[in-house]
Order: C-alpha cells, then sequence, then structure tokens
C-alpha cells in the first residue's frame, strides 16, 4: 500500500458526501419484470457499466471493527478510493459519510485522505503499511433516474455480480435507490410502490457486510441487542426515535438467520428485538401521536407470529433434553417426541412465511417512513421538552407498577405472576434505554436485579407454557397422554422451585437505589 501518497488528487480534493439510500433484495428472475415497473422509467436514458472493486482492511480488520470500509473501484477508466462510515440505519435505509478521491493507481492513497473523523484510523502509518486486499465484488450496473414526485430525484442502481474471497462467492442481485434530492420519506414512499408490484425484500445488508462473511467464511451471527445511548440535550421524540431505530437493527439483524438458519438464537434475539420496541411504544405512549397505533399493532401481530415458534424452540431445546431421560425410562418418549418435532416444524414454517411476505416488509417500510417524518410527536411532546423529564416520570410509573403487581408475592396466581413478568420486563427495558442519563453503577445494579427477576418470573411462565404445547400435540390416551403429563409434572415441580427463588431476588430488586428518584 502506499500511505506516502501516489500522485492522487489532494485531500482538499477528495468529495465528502452523505450517502443516503435504501436497498431491496431481488429475485433474478424477477429482473426483466422489474425494469418495466412505471414508476421506474426514467427521466433520462439509463446507462449500464462494469465496476469492479477491492475491499482493504488490517489482517486484524480494525477497519471493519470500528465500522468503516476502504475500497478502490475502477470505473471505466478511472480508479477511485471510497471510504465509509458513521451513519445510522433505519428499516432498509442506510445513511453514511462517503469520502472519494481519484486515484492513478489501483491501491490506497491513504495521503489523499482529508481529516475527518471516519479517516481518523486510516491516518496510522501501522494501518497503511499492513493494509491488505480482503475481497472483491464485480457488479454490472444499471443506472437510472427517476423522479416520482415533484422535487424527488432518485438515482436507481440495478446491480447484478458477484462477491469474491479466496474460493467462496456470494451471488448479488439488488436495487438500491439513492436520494439526491427530496425528503428521505420518497425513499420509502418508492419502495412501498416497487413491493405491490414485485415480491421485494428489504436487504440491510451491505456488500460490504456480505464481503466480511465471505472473508470469515462464517455467516453473520445472532445480534443482541446494542447499548442505547441516550444524552441530556435530546428530546423525548429524539430519544424514542433513537431507541426504536436501535430496536429494528436488531430485528432486522436477525431476520435472515430465522429464515436461513436452524439456530434458535436468531429467532430468541428477534424477539427480543421486537418486544424492546413494543415496549419503546408502550413508554413512550403518551408522547406520540395518533398514528403510533397503528405501528404498535402491526408489531403485536409480528410478536404473536414469533411467540409460538420460540416456544416450541425452548421446550425442544431446554425442556424437553432435561425430561427426556425419565420419559424414556418408562418408554414414553418416542411418538410424543415426533409430534412435537412436527409441530416445531410447522411453527417455524408459518414465521418464514411471514417474514419473507409482501405483507411484513411493507409493515416495516410504513414504520421506517413514520420514524423518519416530524410528525411523530403526541400532544405532550413540546419541542423543548427534555428526555430526563419524560424518563424520570416513566421509570417512576413503571417502577410503582411493579411493586403493585408484587405485592403478596408467595400466594400470586398463574395470571397474576405472568402480569408481574411484564411489570418486570418493561421497567427493566426503561433502565436499559435510560441508562445513559443517570449513575452508571446504580443503573446497572438495579438492571442487574431486574433481569435476575425477570429470567426467574420467565422460568415460572416457560414451565407454563408448556402443558398448552404439549397438550396440542399429544394424543389423549395412551403413551402419548402419559408422556405429556410426565413433561407437565416435571414443569409444575421445576415451577414451584423457582417460586423459592423468587423471594431473595424480590427482596434484592427492592433494596436498589433509584437514581432518577435521587437526581430529580
Amino acid at each position: 500500500m502506499n500511505p506516502a501518497g501516489n500522485g492522487s488528487r489532494t485531500a482538499d480534493e477528495s468529495a465528502v458526501a452523505t450517502e443516503i439510500e435504501l436497498k431491496l433484495c431481488v429475485p433474478p428472475a424477477l429482473l426483466s419484470r422489474l425494469l418495466t415497473v412505471p414508476l421506474l422509467q426514467p427521466v433520462r436514458r439509463p446507462h449500464t457499466r462494469r465496476l469492479t472493486a477491492t475491499y482493504f482492511d488490517t489482517p486484524d480488520l480494525d477497519l471493519w471493527r470500528q465500522l468503516v470500509t476502504l475500497r478502490v473501484r475502477r470505473e471505466g477508466r478511472r480508479w477511485i478510493q471510497a471510504v465509509k462510515g458513521g451513519g445510522k440505519a433505519l428499516s432498509g435505509l442506510h445513511e453514511r459519510v462517503e469520502i472519494e478521491t481519484v486515484l492513478r493507481k489501483p491501491v490506497p492513497d491513504l495521503a489523499a485522505l482529508p481529516r475527518h473523523r471516519i479517516t481518523r484510523i486510516l491516518r496510522s502509518r501501522k494501518t497503511g503499511e499492513s493494509l491488505t486486499a480482503v475481497f472483491r465484488t464485480e457488479i454490472t450496473r444499471t443506472l437510472r433516474m427517476i423522479e416520482p414526485a415533484p422535487g424527488v430525484v432518485i438515482e436507481v442502481a440495478i446491480d447484478r455480480g458477484i462477491i469474491r474471497s479466496g474460493r467462496r462467492r456470494d451471488p448479488v442481485c439488488e436495487l438500491e435507490l439513492e436520494l439526491k434530492t427530496g425528503p428521505v420519506t420518497a425513499l420509502f414512499d418508492a419502495a412501498r410502490l416497487l413491493m405491490h408490484s414485485l415480491p421485494l425484500a428489504l436487504e440491510h445488508r451491505s456488500k460490504a457486510e456480505r464481503g466480511y462473511a465471505l472473508f470469515l467464511g462464517q455467516a453473520a451471527l445472532p445480534v443482541r441487542a446494542a447499548p442505547v445511548n441516550l444524552t441530556p440535550e435530546m428530546t423525548a421524540v429524539q430519544a424514542f426515535r433513537t431507541i426504536a431505530a436501535t430496536a429494528l437493527a436488531q430485528i432486522h439483524a436477525n431476520e435472515f438467520g430465522v429464515v436461513r438458519s436452524r439456530d434458535p438464537e436468531y429467532l430468541h434475539q428477534m424477539r427480543v428485538g421486537t418486544r424492546r420496541l413494543r415496549s419503546a411504544f408502550s413508554l413512550f405512549r403518551d408522547w406520540l401521536g395518533e398514528d403510533a397505533n397503528i405501528h404498535a399493532d402491526a408489531l403485536r401481530a409480528i410478536a404473536r407470529a414469533l411467540g409460538p415458534a420460540r416456544d416450541w424452540d425452548v421446550f425442544m431445546t431446554e425442556t424437553l433434553p432435561a425430561v427426556r431421560p425419565a420419559l424414556v425410562a418408562h418408554g414414553a418418549a418416542g411418538l410424543l417426541e415426533q409430534r412435537c418435532v412436527r409441530r416445531r416444524q410447522i411453527a417455524r414454517r408459518d414465521l418464514k412465511k411471514l417474514i419473507k411476505s409482501n405483507g411484513y416488509m411493507e409493515s416495516m417500510i410504513v414504520l421506517g417512513r413514520w420514524l423518519a417524518t416530524p410528525e411523530i410527536a403526541g400532544a405532550k411532546a413540546s419541542p423543548g421538552l427534555p428526555v430526563r423529564v419524560c424518563a424520570a416520570q416513566i421509570l417512576t410509573l413503571r417502577h410503582d407498577r411493579v411493586l403493585k403487581r408484587g405485592r403478596r408475592l408467595e400466594r400470586l396466581a398463574p395470571p397474576e405472576m405472568h402480569r408481574l413478568r411484564i411489570a418486570v420486563k418493561q421497567l427493566r427495558y426503561a433502565v436499559e434505554f435510560f441508562s445513559s442519563l443517570y449513575s452508571a453503577r446504580s443503573m446497572a445494579t438495579l438492571r442487574d436485579r431486574l433481569a435476575r427477576l425477570q429470567d426467574i418470573l420467565g422460568e415460572i411462565n416457560d414451565a407454563a407454557a408448556v402443558a398448552p404445547l404439549v397438550r396440542s400435540a399429544a394424543a389423549d390416551t395412551g403413551e402419548e397422554a402419559a408422556a405429556a403429563g410426565m413433561v407437565i409434572g416435571w414443569c409444575e415441580a421445576q415451577a414451584a422451585r423457582k417460586r423459592k427463588a423468587l423471594r431473595p431476588a424480590w427482596r434484592r430488586f427492592r433494596k436498589a437505589r433509584n437514581p432518577w428518584q435521587e437526581q430529580g
């Protein structure tokens, strides 16, 4: 590599821009039909070009770890160096900083980069001297400019090609909508119209993400919830947007694994993301407009589809292995297990069908569009309302609700125990969402104690959920009924043991400090 420069354009001449785009995955068989969709008829003659690009990084992937990508791409007779990083993502919409420099040779020229927060790591001599190629993209791109509404110009890039890393390959067939002029909502509107014409899907992975996955020889791992970083200067609505974007990112990051992988952790994390997003809607209800109810209802429908599939995963991977030895000893394992396997397959099939459906994709696009508009605030959300005002109100309300529902803890019936679990979960999410606004140590202590309480209540709930599951799968008489009875009895015994652990966990929660009241 050439950290000292290769005669390229100087740093002052590099083009720094913010790229705003939304990407859709196109089934190759539908490509010819896509070109005839009325929305995509160009205002100028389309043109096609061949693009080959090489992505560079250090042997330890230092750039990728800091969410920065560096590529050199051939465009006709020119070599263009591009650095991308920063930015944000929301329901398929990606907004990131892009710095381009014209090169004279097909190798990175770090000296040509301007001083910018995303180029900081590239200004290190150590980085420059250790850069190496990690993967290539070979793309045929057809560009069209469309004007779907007055004042709106969108560049449409239809990409077909391949990503290569060593002997590994990943085919590409996608459509990018890049906003040139107009509001961000225009991209969501265009994507929604296209989905009405053809069965397209949001593509949340960039070519860089897919290339690094090839290089590492592994699919993307299940993605847990990322920390939420709020600042005191934010308004309630800004905080809600930040929280919602984080939850949506977790949902979208795990969709691919739910559809393509048998690992139950993808579904688990997608369900967690959905719960966090639903909790955000519930917590901020008083600060959001009436349209929020539409999106909350759509999320409720998605949660209903995730629930059965996750319940069967828990039963087949945790409950059944624990009780199987007893079932085998009584000769009662075989047929019931076969029926349960089939029920799990059906639940997973139905969930995959939902995630790949146009209805699901459209609901995500409509939600993303709504979050991108300024009109999401409700009557309480005055422009200057600081997030800490609403945070203190939310945390106090949810904390009081947990205390109220936990009265007479030992005598709670299953429905009351379920309501307590929901209240604890809501408070835990609220604590996680607002942690950056208060004492880190106190919030971490409260979060950990809530997590312990939620785990115990969750295990009690899982045990209670087993009975309807196995009864739905087992026959009413004979070996299956006996096996189902053994499983249910074992789970009831487990729930009784967990109830004994509930009281000390409850006491520890009650003793935790409430930072929002101390600083209020």
